[in-house]
């Protein structure tokens, strides 16, 4: 989600990135010596680390640790790179599955793409995305923001009703009392780290309003599986990025070209299609710290080994994969335990542009199916080829058990009923369900009431020569930057015990 380097908060984070760097050169210099000068059982194509996960967090890593001279394989079980980034080439328009925006404060993002040659373009402001023109779907009623603000027996208090549920969600939790963006795994964050209802029953919303709260919820099925703590968090981080003035951007072409060019710009092997089954951390008894190695298989029946591995897969996706030794006790809980978001999407392909007959736009916060409808305009000049319906936790369930084709005729059917003219007009490109991709789990981590207190620095310990990467141990900026920076993190580490 970034763009070029365009003002001076852009340069003053890429600034403190660069000397991240030359601290980690320091750190790996006698590393980097030791390599010049290699025991001749070392002498063979052996990587010295090997990175299991081609997303961001792992190509990140094997970038930086080739940059000290280490020799990197990366191990990526899909047949791309990208990892939950993801742009779908084959519908019009090119839409992100993924992370589909570059913030003003991604600076690694933007510092990365700079480098290697990605062009970033500026996202326009589109007029189909305009507050004042969405579409309400409520308990089957189709309202106009002015309806839906002026409603007879509002559910919602009188300062939150002319705006979304989710955003009156955000407004209802009130200003973050966390003294910096990475405040929330300190141990002063733990009293906030309890069930989000019960803080929003203190501020005296009804039931219905919890409900309304609850249906396009990204942050788990229910608000109980919220976590106060969490919901801090993100406004935390959401306060930094506004920090740093600059457009949001894209990556022309599509936000997947900026792993391309990461795997490109690899000098190790990349091997796709080698879902990992087995991780020995190589904590051997007995074994020579300087011969000691990890060993990495894969479910075709090869065999990796390498002096360290970096581990950048989604919690769920680590469940298939067996430990030896097994990960300590809270690692090993946090992988079965942590939830990552539900999250459907159905591009919808627009063969006619029916809003415009309409005299409403295709923009729609739903109670029911739908969700929500955003129409994909990155140019800005009101000209969608591509919604995408995007349908998040509970609300996923009208959609999973359907086939493909009964999940466009639900579609076709739900945006007729609050489009009559949009009959014949849309048609179901792809349907994208993360949560129910074993590689994936979801679009990001859920820490539910009590799960940060008791996880967040668990994931994120070396165990023997295995170090952890991904989104979910990021500290600071969520999403694709959060990604780079864990990357970063376990490089690192890395050049550290070098």
């Amino acid at each position: 989600m970034d763009g070029p380097l365009i003002s001076a908060l852009h340069e003053a984070m890429t600034a403190s990135l660069l000397q991240r760097r030359r601290l980690l050169g320091g750190v790996a210099l006698a590393g980097a010596s030791a390599l010049l000068h290699r025991p001749l059982w070392a002498a063979d194509s052996e990587p010295d680390v090997i990175v299991i996960g081609a997303g961001l967090a792992g190509l990140n890593a094997a970038l930086l640790l080739e940059q000290f001279g280490l020799v990197v394989r990366v191990i990526e079980a899909r047949q791309r790179v990208g990892g939950r980034l993801f742009t779908l080439d084959q519908v019009a328009g090119r839409p992100e599955a993924g992370g589909n925006q570059i913030g003003s404060s991604y600076a690694r993002i933007v510092d990365t793409a700079r480098r290697l040659d990605v062009m970033l373009e500026t996202s326009g402001s589109s007029p189909l995305l305009r507050p004042d023109g969405m579409v309400y779907d409520i308990a089957g009623l189709r309202l106009s923001t002015a309806d839906w603000a002026a409603l007879p027996n509002h559910p919602m208090p009188p300062a939150l009703r002319a705006m979304t549920p989710d955003r009156a969600l955000a407004r209802a939790i009130g200003a973050s009392p966390l003294g910096s963006i990475s405040a929330w795994r300190e141990p002063a964050a733990q009293q906030f780290d309890r069930p989000l209802t019960e803080h929003l029953r203190s501020q005296g919303l009804s039931e219905e309003a919890l409900r309304l709260m609850t249906a396009n919820n990204s942050y788990g099925d229910k608000l109980t599986e919220t976590s106060l703590l969490m919901m801090y968090y993100l406004q935390t981080s959401l306060a930094e990025v506004m920090k740093f003035k600059g457009p949001a951007q894209n990556v022309l072409g599509g936000n997947q070209r900026l792993p391309e060019a990461m795997a490109r710009a690899l000098q190790g092997q990349l091997l796709l299609g080698r879902a990992v089954t087995a991780i020995d951390a190589g904590l051997t008894v007995g074994m020579p710290a300087g011969k000691a190695r990890a060993t990495v298989s894969c479910a075709d029946g090869s065999v990796h080994r390498a002096r360290f591995v970096v581990c950048s897969l989604p919690l769920p996706a680590m469940r298939s994969i067996r430990f030896t030794p097994a990960l300590p006790e809270l690692h090993a809980e946090a992988v079965q335990q942590l939830r990552y978001n539900k999250i459907t999407q159905l591009h919808l392909e627009v063969l006619r542009p029916f809003w415009e007959s309409e005299g409403r736009l295709p923009f729609v916060w739903s109670d029911g199916p739908l969700g929500r409808v955003f129409p994909n305009d990155e140019k800005g000049n009101g000209q969608a080829q591509t919604l995408t319906i995007w349908s998040t936790g509970a609300g996923t369930k009208h959609w999973d058990k359907l086939t493909e084709a009964e999940a466009e005729t639900l579609a076709l059917a739900e945006m007729t009923r609050l489009f009559p003219s949009a009959r014949g007009a849309l048609r179901l490109a792809q349907r994208v369900c993360w949560h129910q991709d074993p590689l994936a789990g979801g679009s990001w981590a859920n820490w539910a009431p009590g799960q940060i207190s008791r996880f967040a620095q668990a994931v994120v310990q070396p165990h023997g020569r295995l170090h952890f990467a991904g989104e979910h141990t990021g500290f600071t900026i969520r999403g694709m930057e959060a990604a780079m920076e864990s990357g970063e993190r376990a490089a690192t580490e890395i050049l550290s015990r070098l």
